[in-house]
């Protein structure tokens, strides 16, 4: 494999087909940050995307986690020992794996260029393997720590690659966007109560759990006093992580300032949306409507909107 211009530049081509075909909510946000940003993105998210899907794949977890292993030595030697590998090093012979490690191969090209233009640390993109592997074991969430450490490792890691393409100054707005991760893993959290129970898992604290009276071998239904306690606090402990991560918006870089707010927004609806009503995460998915999503994706291509956003977010948050 090499790494002459036309070959990055094939590489991003693969990179923003996996992010657009990928039907995320967040990829029309990419088109507000200037080109090489965007492609800088795409390449993040495809490599994220390939991460998350290798976790979530049906199969023996042994098998998943042997290829995550492989994802993870072959990122350390592109990235951290800036050298291109010539092969995918599969242990598996299944249509799918073979086919997301010849998509992985295609985008570590990009991959790497962005990672070196805005000066990401390979450490992060490791981290995000590392929460991908632990999370094919039974992972133990007994403390709050437990949990701010989980969320770090699954969501302030990615927070932390976006704030460096997007590029930031100053300490504060880095540990603002770690929280911003927090609060964007503890609303999958919440809004993934019932399908996590149904698949015998909860990421809540076994602290918490125990303190609000839940018992979540139980069915909800004979709790659900316990249960609205419960989510309700959470509820609120994620809302305060959004008002600090909301604090990165005058550290980041003009052109990233209307990402960063359409994923705010974003998340941060569904977070109103749940606590309106708590106990509704044990009877469904909540979700956002399209036409709510369209609303938000809307206004921020409007010029001018996201700082007129960023100018009330924090009052109607208070009133909220």
């Amino acid at each position: 494999m090499n790494n002459s211009p036309a070959s990055i530049a094939a590489s991003y081509a693969v990179a923003a087909r996996v992010a657009r075909q990928a039907a995320s909510s967040f990829y029309p946000s990419f088109w507000l940050l200037p080109r090489a940003k965007r492609q800088a993105m795409c390449a993040f998210y495809a490599f994220a995307r390939l991460t998350d899907d290798a976790a979530d794949a049906a199969g023996e977890i042994a098998d998943k986690r042997r290829w995550l292993e492989d994802w993870r030595r072959l990122i350390e030697s592109t990235v951290a020992e800036d050298q291109l590998p010539q092969a995918f090093p599969t242990h598996s012979a299944d249509a799918e794996s073979l086919q997301r490690s010849e998509q992985a191969m295609q985008i570590l090209p990009a991959l790497q260029h962005a990672q070196q233009r805005y000066a990401i640390a390979p450490t992060l993109l490791l981290e995000i393997i590392d929460g991908a592997l632990a999370d094919q074991q039974d992972r133990s969430i007994t403390t709050q720590q437990d949990l701010d450490t989980y969320c770090y490792q699954v969501a302030s890691t990615v927070g932390l690659v976006c704030l460096q393409i997007w590029e930031f100054q100053g300490e504060a707005t880095r540990q603002a966007a770690i929280d911003c991760g927090k609060a964007f893993q503890l609303t999958n959290i919440l809004r993934d109560v019932r399908e996590d129970l149904q698949r015998g898992r909860c990421y809540l604290p076994q602290s918490d759990l125990q303190r609000f009276g839940v018992d979540p071998q139980r069915p909800a239904d004979e709790q659900q006093a316990a249960w609205e306690e419960l989510l309700r606090y959470y509820g609120d402990r994620a809302e305060s992580y959004y008002q600090q991560g909301w604090l990165a918006w005058d550290g980041i870089h003009p052109d990233g300032r209307p990402m960063f707010s359409m994923m705010w927004h974003s998340y941060h609806a569904l977070l109103k949306k749940i606590r309106q009503q708590p106990l509704q995460v044990l009877q469904r998915r909540v979700r956002l409507t399209w036409r709510q999503k369209m609303n938000i994706a809307a206004s921020h291509f409007v010029p001018g909107y996201p700082r007129r956003l960023a100018a009330v977010s924090p009052r109607r948050d208070e009133e909220a």
